[in-house]
């Protein structure tokens, strides 16, 4: 199977390049200690200083290797991610990311409520062991077992269960034998009997059939949990994990060091045992040092009695260095090659910053893996190019983007499963409750909108694309990023929903009757997002009526130099008149409903995969609004004559509309636009922001895999 390689990077500032992140580590471990699952009071010991050598062995003590030769940066293709429903997501406003608060710390915030909602089960297993865990998210369809890193425990998996990538899931946090809260009566020295002990709890509780993650350590559970049980887990996720050719001990020269059990039982000892020392030492090896978890948070009370209520430290690495599923001969440990009776999936999923289980290590035994056919049921690997070891922590939400690409391409897909139904489903159920209503305008016509999520305190006016309108919203609505968002979704003059008395070929005019419209229902201040044609009536609002639209959000809208019409074949099409418009829209734009269906997804979906079936409640509204939007000329000819910058366009003249602005306007598209140029868009945007045509400032963000159909 081919490698596939995810950078989550998308939705940087064109303008601005992000600096690479330093390097990481992990998170986990500390002296052995009885299991006291519930434990919050912290030991206090004096802290070692440690040198740089030690430090460099912590680094792998805290759950894979410290590796110090340089990372090879790897360069494949890219992909994309989407999302499930619920809120938990930090708050992706202007507001939030320019002010000092940790974005991160509404997720840490739910998890800790999650955590102390969710009670510790217990079960005796056959071996007389006691294995803990907790469930969360329980109902969910897609089962996923969690395997946590070295002295970490079920309390990570909380972050996880708050994310919207992770609200299908019903996560299964397990504390293997020798984790916290779990016994460790017999030691056990080896990844493969964890797994053993770990299947009998699944047996116990009713799974069936699963996914696995194991994170760090974890990993190698996991593994042998898909090798050992590939009825019941279908594919195993390895996160940061240790190697397929097991843990390696180097030394501060990079000389690999024998570890015999008195050298294993020296490195664990080393870690500080005081709480406030230990979260100092691991946040060194943070990446992204700015989100890390804050010291005094409530979660870091859990981490710290998992890293030092592990019973079974020592056996936990013994096992990392004795692990080794491939055909390469280790220091510690003779090959197995288990892969190669593999019937599960392997996805790897690791970051260039993570100098806790060295990248150029995994990246190199996993392309070796992939390209020698090691597993015939085959190995994926994905890569984050700024993530390191403790990604939970400081990173959430990219690991969730890149995770979840992995799981809909990995899992959904190939099962046929559609990734967005669920998505889909609550978008149509929300639709049926939410009312459309209209407005007479003092121009005599009748605008009509639909409102959703009322009460929330960002006001947001959507103005859809050429033959959408306000039901498109609704998918909007109920994703997770817009439940703090009160959307106004309007459909303009010409839009189905709306008449269109008299003719109007200007999108600066229909802005002004949209503006007449949000008097009437008392919208005093709003942001606008203008999608596809709707780009240009967002944009007049927001030129036009700063003290009310103050941003403006252009969605693979129009450039700001007007739409060049082009047929299939790449042909720019004459559309000076209003016959010529006419004759083009009939001769390429379909009018029945399953027609129109095969048209937009054949050419201008950019994930068909994900697309809507055609016999989806969502579907059959985008299609009446298409069939059925009286001003498809008029608006094809406002996009045509519109031009805001100091270009001549083929068109029109340029009106320089820009130079005035007094809010800020920010250009959202994709690499994959079949419909409006990425190129064309891309240019005039970097031109506009490179000469500072806007005053008031323009910000771009581009997402390399997507095209026009984007929010469906």
């Amino acid at each position: 199977m081919a490698q596939v390689t995810q950078d989550v990077n998308e939705g940087m500032p064109l303008e601005e390049e992000r600096a690479k992140d330093e390097e990481t580590g992990a998170i986990e471990e500390t002296e052995a200690k009885a299991p006291e699952a519930e434990t919050r009071t912290p030991s206090k010991k004096k802290l070692i200083v440690v040198t740089a050598v030690v430090l460099a062995t912590i680094a792998l003590i805290i759950g894979l290797s410290v590796g110090l030769t340089q990372r090879n940066k790897i360069d494949d293709s890219k992909t994309n991610t989407s999302l499930s429903i619920k809120p938990a997501e930090p708050k992706n406003n202007e507001e939030t990311i320019m002010s000092a608060q940790n974005p991160n710390i509404d997720i840490f915030d739910n998890a800790a409520v999650v955590m102390n909602e969710t009670k510790l089960e217990l079960k005796e297993l056959s071996s007389g062991e006691i294995m803990s865990y907790r469930e969360f998210n329980k109902g969910q369809p897609h089962n996923l077992v969690y395997l946590p890193g070295f002295m970490t425990d079920d309390s990570v998996a909380s972050i996880l269960a708050v994310l919207p990538q992770f609200q299908d899931h019903h996560i299964i946090a397990v504390n293997p034998i020798g984790w916290n809260g779990s016994t460790m009566k017999k030691s056990v020295y080896a990844h493969e009997e964890n797994a053993d002990q770990v299947m009998e709890l699944l047996e116990a509780i009713g799974i069936d059939q699963a996914i696995a993650m194991g994170y760090s350590t974890g990993g190698g559970i996991a593994f042998y949990l898909a090798q050992k049980y590939p009825d019941v887990i279908t594919t195993a996720f390895l996160v940061h994990s240790i190697p397929l050719d097991g843990l390696r001990s180097v030394d501060e020269n990079g000389k690999l060091v024998e570890l015999d059990m008195g050298g294993l039982q020296r490195m664990v000892s080393i870690y500080p045992e005081e709480r406030d020392a230990l979260f100092q030492f691991f946040k060194t090896y943070s990446s992204h040092p700015e989100t890390f978890i804050p010291e005094d948070h409530e979660l870091v009370d859990y981490f710290y009695t998992a890293a030092v209520n592990m019973p079974g430290k020592v056996e936990a690495w013994k096992a990392n260095f004795d692990f080794n599923v491939s055909p390469i001969k280790t220091q510690y440990s003779e090959p197995s090659m288990d892969l190669a009776s593999l019937e599960s999936n392997i996805v790897v999923i690791h970051g260039l910053n993570d100098i806790a289980v060295p990248a150029d290590q995994v990246e190199h035994i996993t392309k070796l893996a992939i390209s020698d056919n090691w597993a015939p049921q085959g190995i994926i690997s994905y890569y984050n190019d700024h993530e390191g070891h403790l990604v939970f922590v400081d990173n959430p939400v990219a690991f969730a983007k890149i995770y979840r690409t992995a799981f809909e391409e990995q899992v959904l897909i190939p099962n046929g499963i559609n990734p967005n139904i669920k998505i889909f489903d609550d978008a149509a159920a929300l639709l049926e409750t939410t009312v459309r209503e209209e407005k007479n305008l003092p121009s005599g016509e009748t605008m009509s909108y639909r409102e959703y999520n009322k009460g929330q305190p960002h006001k947001l006016v959507f103005l859809p694309g050429f033959g959408g309108d306000d039901t498109m919203t609704s998918v909007l609505a109920v994703l997770p990023q817009f439940q703090d968002h009160h959307i106004i979704s309007v459909n303009p003059i010409g839009w189905y929903g709306s008449t269109m008395n008299t003719p109007l070929y200007s999108h600066e005019e229909n802005a002004d009757e949209v503006m007449e419209l949000l008097k009437l229902i008392g919208v005093d201040q709003a942001m606008a997002m203008g999608y596809s044609t709707g780009g240009g009536i967002a944009f007049y609002l927001a030129q036009k009526y700063p003290k009310v639209i103050t941003t403006a959000f252009l969605a693979h809208s129009i450039p700001l130099n007007g739409l060049r019409y082009v047929d299939l074949t790449g042909e720019v099409l004459d559309v000076e008149s209003f016959d010529d418009v006419e004759s083009m829209l009939d001769s390429f734009y379909p009018n029945d409903q399953d027609s129109l269906y095969d048209f937009i997804k054949t050419y201008f979906s950019s994930n068909p995969d994900g697309f809507p079936p055609k016999d989806h409640a969502i579907n059959l509204y985008g299609a009446e609004s298409s069939i059925n939007m009286p001003g498809k000329a008029e608006a094809t000819i406002a996009n045509s004559v519109f031009n805001v910058c100091p270009i001549q366009g083929q068109y029109s003249e340029a009106s320089n509309a820009l130079a005035l602005l007094k809010s800020k306007v920010i250009v959202i598209h994709g690499s994959e636009d079949m419909v409006v140029s990425p190129t064309q868009v891309e240019s005039v945007t970097k031109l506009a922001i490179a000469e500072q045509w806007a005053p008031s400032g323009m910000v771009s963000y581009y997402d390399d895999g997507e095209g026009h159909m984007v929010i469906i």
